[in-house]
């Protein structure tokens, strides 16, 4: 199996099987599709007729259980700045991401990728169906694995540290946790140890993990989060001096406000929610209120709602064999005005796309009518021209008969 081919996560699992029990359903334009009716209970009934190809994607979100990964929107554009607010945001195709067509609104499910092509699982031309198209076709795909939901969040002043072990510039001994010294490793006063989430500060962020105790006494006065020196030093925009343990270039900053995110309590000692002064004690408790907030998405807005026009590609319609008409029988200027179906087909501004579901059978074509008139005319004079040699030869054969 193929890297294309072969799903990577459960998510991915539960989410293409979800997209793909849904091929071969069918709804009119601007008619109530089950997409539309389940995305607008609670909300505005006119998005149970909207296009839908983003509900549909949300619906199977819904169906495999990972909505919270895969986003509930109606609106494509909202839907892909979701995924961007989460860092969740790709321009590499894989498997279970959800794909963005650059010139409309099309949206669907990444089912598997080859030589320059995406397979998707969308809602084209009012059924679901399986489309192949160019990568550069797509804008950027969302991925839900990297979808991450914080179980607490806040702000707070964070200072920085690195204690080794080595006792140099105020270093305390190796951390509490165990675990060495390392980019990444932050010290809490109070939250359970093996806590994970990250920080933002001017527009940059960074993961973390508690793995150490402190700031000590500056936690009564407002510090609570002590981060490595290495992550201070990207935060701020500065360097990090290995020989002296401290950050240089950043203008002398040792203390910054944060935006922090939790995505994970951990299981050792600590107390979930807001921060706690060292002081407190709370680093050797356990409890708190740390449970996480509900999950919600922004409403679509009907007229934002847009998806590829109800036509088919170029390379996958069924065109009706075109009457012919003798040329003499058509006025010269009203032949030279008609648009021609090639023409009528190049006014589609939809990007090529090959279609597995839908019917694609090539019309058997036609013979034009002065095609058919001419061979029955080189028909007629041969069975006349063969008729006058059978009748010079019988006249010839009664000839010498007489004779």
């Amino acid at each position: 199996m193929t890297k294309g081919d072969s799903p990577i996560s459960p998510i991915t699992d539960s989410l293409l099987d979800a997209a793909r029990q849904e091929l071969g359903y069918r709804a009119q334009a601007g008619t109530q599709s089950k997409y539309g009716a389940w995305y607008s209970e609670g909300k505005d009934p006119a998005l149970a007729s909207a296009p839908w190809c983003d509900t549909f994607v949300s619906y199977a979100g819904h169906s495999a259980g990972v909505l919270k990964q895969v986003g509930n929107f109606a609106a494509s554009t909202d839907h892909a700045e979701w995924f961007k607010s989460k860092s969740a945001w790709t321009s590499e195709p894989q498997p279970g991401a959800i794909a963005f067509l650059k010139d409309h609104g099309q949206v669907g499910v990444v089912e598997k990728t080859a030589d320059g092509r995406v397979t998707t699982i969308e809602a084209l031309n009012g059924s679901v169906q399986r489309v192949t198209r160019s990568t550069s076709d797509f804008s950027g795909y969302g991925v839900p694995d990297l979808v991450v939901h914080p179980v607490y969040e806040g702000s707070t002043t964070a200072s920085y540290f690195w204690d080794d072990g080595s006792g140099r510039n105020g270093d305390t001994g190796a951390p509490a946790s165990g675990k060495p010294m390392q980019k990444g490793l932050a010290a809490s006063p109070s939250w359970p140890m093996g806590t994970e989430g990250y920080v933002m500060h001017d527009g940059r962020k960074a993961p973390f993990f508690v793995g150490d105790r402190g700031p000590g006494s500056p936690s009564s006065n407002g510090v609570m989060l002590d981060l490595d020196g290495k992550t201070f030093a990207e935060l701020t925009g500065g360097t990090w001096n290995d020989g002296s343990l401290t950050v240089e270039g950043n203008g002398g900053a040792g203390h910054i406000d944060i935006d922090y995110v939790i995505t994970k309590w951990g299981d050792g000692l600590g107390k979930k929610g807001a921060p706690e002064p060292f002081s407190s004690g709370a680093y050797n408790s356990r409890g708190g209120s740390g449970e996480a907030p509900p999950v919600t998405f922004k409403q679509s807005d009907v007229q934002d709602v847009s998806c590829m026009p109800d036509e088919a590609p170029v390379a996958a319609q069924r065109v009706a064999p075109q009457k012919a008409v003798p040329e003499k029988a058509v006025p010269q200027q009203k032949a030279a005005a008609a648009p021609s179906p090639a023409a009528k087909q190049k006014t589609i501004a939809i990007p090529s796309a090959s279609h597995v579901a839908a019917d694609t059978t090539t019309p058997r074509p036609e013979t034009p009518v002065p095609v058919i008139a001419s061979g029955l005319v080189a028909c007629a004079l041969v069975a006349v021209g063969l008729r006058f040699l059978i009748v010079q030869a019988r006249k010839g054969r009664h000839e010498k008969t007489g004779a």
